[in-house]
């Protein structure tokens, strides 16, 4: 899936030429560890894609590859091998190769096989002289293209927060890779963790996880080891498409010792690394370098704080330009050199790359939240947590917050407001809102959220209009604890919560 994407990026730039038919192909007899997915993301494509054994055995004019880890001496086509991530910064797992380099692959039977290889930064050179000497002639640097996709997509970052529904929020996103050092492999349980102690209202949570974890495990799989996070609002995003446009969006990115962390601070995007450095960096590379700079992760530490710090920090450039050179200008560099290997002349038109495709995420809003009012001045600052606390008593700064059909038993029991949506006509919402109050006898407030207006019920009977603006829990949870700390639940108040503060009014409902 990871090389299908790179080669996405790069034949983009063929897209317009009538001359130029694409097809794709891979091995299905063969499948490699980290294939899965692949078949189904070409038809979602609706690409042409041919037999492993009809490539081989067809001519064509070129060749494009991601990795080298491929039968390409078979291909009757020149070859053009490209990294299928930022530069060559790793080992192979247990090797001194590296990744993307190894001579085993490169040579065969004393013939270099790729054409050309493809290479991020002239630095990167002397990687190729150390592990394949004789490839090094086929060698040329043109930057890297999915790089330069995200430096063409950064006009649309407010298109992207508004799609992945951040609002006015800080948006952190969370990138691991794959393997037992990954930022998920070390800590699985840091999304969850971190949601629970992250406001709602103040922070949006995203998750990009390395294709080769969803092949190895499979969505289902990723899913359910996701499900606690997804409940309290996590925002995944599919391994097809949608992460560039994700590190795009964001504030600030945690990660691991994956590309993505590189790609995130060439975009000026703040990095924190939140897991072990890994043993197959290659040491003096950029990623080395950026993994050394970035501040760490610390779980004893207030993770807002934290965060924060980092958002204000600056970006770690130096460390990225060497690991892209001629950042955009990758396609003025890479289109000649495709229709130089095709022996076809260049089109006229100058070559660019279009932005990165819009991001679809898998997200689930929370139904139940741990809520903490203070109060400042004439201002009640409500910071809403989603509800991890199922089952348990709400410490004395909290209340819980359940929906009545959403939520689980578990986390209605003990929840002190419950709330739902409230469609029915204005006369039957006091029967309405007694019945859920008999069956969830710890609630002091039961609140029938509408279209345009809100009302309560407590336990006195006394019903409640509540009159504001935007998201109405906030205005809920602070209604509930007027009520609670011998305010009268009637009036008007100021309410703080996320980055804005309105104004409240309740009054008695006369139906």
């Amino acid at each position: 899936m990871t090389t299908l994407t790179r080669l996405l990026d790069v034949v983009s730039l063929l897209k317009d030429d009538p001359r130029v038919q694409v097809v794709f192909t891979h091995n299905e007899r063969e499948p490699a560890i980290l294939s899965s997915g692949v078949s189904e993301f070409l038809a979602s494509l609706d690409a042409k894609v041919i037999s492993w054994d009809q490539a081989v055995k067809t001519s064509f004019d070129l060749a494009i590859a991601a990795s080298e880890n491929d039968e390409l001496h078979r291909l009757k086509a020149p070859v053009l091998l490209l990294p299928h991530g930022i530069g060559h910064q790793k080992r192979y797992p247990h090797q001194i190769v590296i990744s993307g380099l190894n001579p085993a692959r490169l040579v065969r039977d004393g013939h270099v096989v790729p054409s050309r290889i493809g290479l991020s930064h002239s630095n990167q050179l002397h990687y190729l002289q150390q592990n394949c000497p004789q490839a090094e002639p086929h060698a040329v640097v043109v930057g890297d293209p999915c790089h330069d996709r995200m430096l063409a997509s950064l006009h649309r970052t407010a298109r992207y927060r508004r799609l992945l529904d951040v609002r006015g929020r800080k948006h952190v996103v969370l990138a691991s890779t794959w393997g037992p050092d990954s930022l998920l492999g070390s800590d699985p349980g840091l999304p969850a963790r971190l949601l629970t102690q992250l406001p709602v209202d103040e922070y949006k949570l995203s998750l990009i996880v390395h294709p080769g974890v969803w092949a190895a495990h499979s969505p289902w799989q990723i899913r359910a080891w996701l499900s606690r996070a997804r409940r309290a609002g996590l925002a995944v995003i599919p391994p097809q498409r949608g992460w560039q446009a994700t590190i795009v969006s964001a504030d600030c990115l945690i990660s691991d010792g994956g590309s993505i962390p590189l790609y995130a601070a060439a975009a000026k995007i703040p990095v924190v690394i939140g897991s072990r450095e890994p043993a197959t960096v290659v040491p003096g590379s950029p990623l080395a370098e950026l993994l050394v700079k970035a501040a760490r992760l610390d779980p004893e530490r207030d993770l807002s704080e934290q965060l924060d710090q980092v958002i204000a920090s600056e970006s770690l450039t130096d460390v990225t330009e060497q690991a892209v050179e001629f950042p955009g200008k990758c396609a003025e560099l890479l289109r000649p050199l495709l229709y130089e290997l095709m022996g076809l002349a260049e089109p006229a038109a100058r070559a660019a790359f279009r932005p990165t495709p819009d991001p679809v995420p898998e997200v689930m809003e929370p139904t139940t939240f741990s809520v903490e009012v203070r109060q400042h001045g004439d201002c009640l600052t409500v910071r809403r947590f989603p509800g991890e606390r199922a089952g348990q008593v709400a410490p004395p700064d909290r209340h819980l917050v359940a929906h009545e059909e959403l939520s689980t038993l578990d986390e209605l029991e003990g929840a002190a407001v419950v709330y739902c949506e409230f469609t029915g006509e204005n006369s039957d919402f006091a029967a309405w809102a007694r019945e859920i109050a008999r069956r969830r006898p710890d609630a002091g407030l039961i609140a029938g959220v509408g279209v345009d207006r809100c009302l309560l019920w407590n336990t006195e009977g006394q019903i409640i209009e509540l009159t504001t603006q935007g998201e109405p829990l906030p205005a809920i949870s602070a209604c509930y604890w007027r009520g609670k700390h011998g305010f009268p639940m009637t009036g008007s108040f100021r309410v703080r919560c996320g980055p804005g503060t309105r104004t409240v009014v309740a009054s008695a409902f006369t139906g």
